[in-house]
Order: structure tokens, then C-alpha cells, then sequence
């Protein structure tokens, strides 16, 4: 009998095993480096919220939408020269609440000519059962 609960209850514990939300947005970053490092730009974009609202703040401007990102990083990494090799280093991530989370980061590009680095700070969401960036506050 004992035998028998046990192996229901591992069973349970298998089937309902969820990822940890850190790690799931740990994931996103993951993925838009490997996306970024093979030049694919518009894989890249999928880790952010697609949507108008989506904010992104670097060298002292607003960039508001999705569309208008990708626009700009193609504008400014027309080619595997100038995107380098993209490294994240993750320092905290801190959860809001169950469909938020602030991530504080290190970014870094290798590139042949300069090495230009800086730091990030994300607004992650739960948005229709995904995490994306909603908010990307990235500098020197």
C-alpha cells in the first residue's frame, strides 16, 4: 500500500511541476542572445511584448512599440559586424507579483573594432500566459 502511494504521489508531483517564473524569464534572455548571436533580429524581438505600449529607454530617448524597436535595431545592427557576440549576465531578478518581475542585468557585445558593454533594467509581465519585456530601460 505504502509503494503504491508513493508512486502516486511522485507521479502527481511530475505532472504538476511548473517552471520557477525566474527561470522562465531567464529563458527569454537566453533565447534573444542566441537569436541576437546568429543575426536574427526578429527572433530577437519575440522575448518583447509585441504591442504599441512597449517602451524601450536608451541614450536619453522614448522609444515607445514593438515595431519601432525592431526598426531601430535593424537601423543600428545592419549586419553580423556591427552585432558583435551579445553576452546577458543576469544580477537579480526580483518578482512584483505572480505576473511581474524587475530584471537588473550586464550586457556586453564583442565586436572586432570595440567591446561596448553597459547595464539594463527590465520590466518583465505575464501577458496571455507568456512572459515578455514590457519595459527596457538599457545604458552604457
Amino acid at each position: 500500500m505504502f509503494k503504491k502511494a508513493m508512486s502516486v504521489l511522485l507521479l502527481c508531483l511530475a505532472f504538476n511541476v511548473n517552471a520557477v517564473p525566474t527561470d522562465e524569464i531567464a529563458n527569454i534572455l537566453a533565447e534573444q542572445e542566441a537569436a541576437w548571436n546568429r543575426g536574427d533580429l526578429d527572433a530577437y524581438m519575440q522575448g518583447y511584448w509585441n504591442n504599441e505600449k512597449m517602451r524601450f529607454v536608451s541614450n536619453g530617448k522614448f522609444r515607445y512599440g514593438w515595431e519601432e524597436t525592431l526598426a531601430a535595431y535593424k537601423k543600428h545592427y545592419p549586419d553580423k559586424a556591427t552585432l558583435g557576440t551579445l553576452t546577458f549576465t543576469i544580477k537579480e531578478t526580483k518578482m512584483l507579483s505572480n505576473y511581474a518581475a524587475i530584471v537588473v542585468g550586464r550586457w556586453s557585445l564583442a565586436r572586432a573594432k570595440d567591446n561596448p558593454n553597459g547595464v539594463f533594467t527590465l520590466l518583465v509581465e505575464k501577458i496571455d500566459d507568456r512572459w515578455v519585456i514590457t519595459h527596457d530601460h538599457t545604458s552604457d
